[in-house]
Formats: structure tokens, sequence, C-alpha cells
């Protein structure tokens, strides 16, 4: 009964661990566990204090790839560390995010309460 138990715990240990590490494609390209909390990035490319947002780290972007967005966030484009722009986008989703031809990184900042939810991905 006990090495049934301990293989049991052991079983669901690991299709636990298994659930969370293949979850963490569940962003897309936005890895939301890297995100900091308590700002967002603003229209001048300086960060802007909020308790309620997200902004995600550093993200490659091709400008000759298409992306999309599934729920309302700022886009902060860049080219190297120079800001270009942020753009908000809060159509109906999936959005498809503007081609900025300079930029080759972008910080995607976004809701807390989208943490759980929001994607970034390629355009198919």
């Amino acid at each position: 009964m006990k090495k049934t138990l301990s293989l049991m715990s052991l079983l669901l240990g690991v299709m636990f661990l298994s659930a969370c590490s293949s979850s963490s494609d569940e962003g897309g390209l936005l890895d939301v566990g890297s995100a900091t909390t308590g700002s967002w990035m603003g229209y001048n490319g300086e960060p802007v204090e909020n308790e309620e947002m997200m902004t995600s780290e550093s993200i490659d972007y091709n400008p000759s790839k298409t992306y999309e967005i599934n729920r309302s966030s700022y886009v902060s484009y860049f080219n190297g560390e120079e800001f270009i722009e942020t753009i908000q986008y809060s159509d109906d989703p999936p959005m498809t995010l503007d081609t900025i031809e300079e930029a080759d990184n972008i910080v995607v900042s976004f809701n807390i309460y989208n943490e759980d939810t929001i994607k970034l991905q390629e355009a198919e």
C-alpha cells in the first residue's frame, strides 16, 4: 500500500511538472513569466507606473513577418535600444500588429488580469 501511494505520488508529480513545462509556450513569443509588474511602456518610451500592468522583456521582431496578439495591449517598437513608438491594440482579437520596418525588437505591456490568457504569435 505504501509503495503504491509513493508510485502514485511520483506519477502525479511527473504529470504536474510536464503540464507546467508545456505551458511555457502558452504565451507564444511572449514569456509572461519574465514580465515585470507595476508599469507599462508609455507613448514616449518611458515606463509609466501602474500596479495593474505588466511589461515583457524585449522580444525579437522581424518586420518581414506578421504578428498577432489576442488581448488589448501596448506594443512598443525599438531599434536596438532606441525607442521608435508605442501603439495601443484594443480591437477584436486577434489583432495584427502594425509593421514597423526599422524595428528589430518589441516590448509588450498588458493588464495583469490578462497574464494567463495573453498570447503573441506569428500569424499563419
